[in-house]
């Protein structure tokens, strides 16, 4: 019974490890979710590696670096009358995990106005993370809308 019980704590462990290791991998696409939606642009770009890929459905519709693709959102808003861009991410429907990269899947609801209209698109974030020298940062991700 004694060692049932242990082998049943060091399985809890490992999960609640796996689960934090998760978390830590993923934790930058949550930082740039929240700096995104609370206007930190600074706080948002540090969650990224110095190159990454980013994919979205605005053209160019590829970028080599957050930086770029900030300045072509915010000159795409300005075009198209975007304001109250609110971001709320759920939970990774899918994550893959190691000690060095991560890869997540992440459901998002988009709510914004154009030209005073409210709009909601739903759509999926497909994100790739690495571990490096300063931690955990975003590599690249992929947005698409899903109907």
């Amino acid at each position: 019974m004694k060692h049932r019980l242990l082998a049943a704590a060091s399985m809890m462990l490992l999960v609640t490890t796996a689960h934090a290791a998760d978390d830590a991998a993923l934790a930058p696409f949550t930082q740039f979710v929240d700096a995104t939606n609370a206007g930190d642009t600074a706080k948002a770009a540090s969650a990224y590696a110095p190159t990454v890929t980013i994919i979205d459905e605005f053209g160019p519709h590829i970028w080599s670096s957050y930086a770029s693709w900030s300045r072509d959102l915010a000159a795409d808003f300005k075009a198209n009358a975007v304001t109250d861009f609110h971001m709320a991410a759920a939970p990774a429907s899918f994550k893959k995990i190691d000690d060095k990269t991560g890869y997540g899947v992440v459901p998002t609801v988009l709510t914004y106005k154009v030209k005073g209209k409210p709009i909601s698109e739903k759509g999926l974030f497909t994100v790739s993370t690495a571990k490096g020298a300063k931690g955990w940062r975003i590599t690249g991700w992929a947005w698409s809308t899903t109907p």
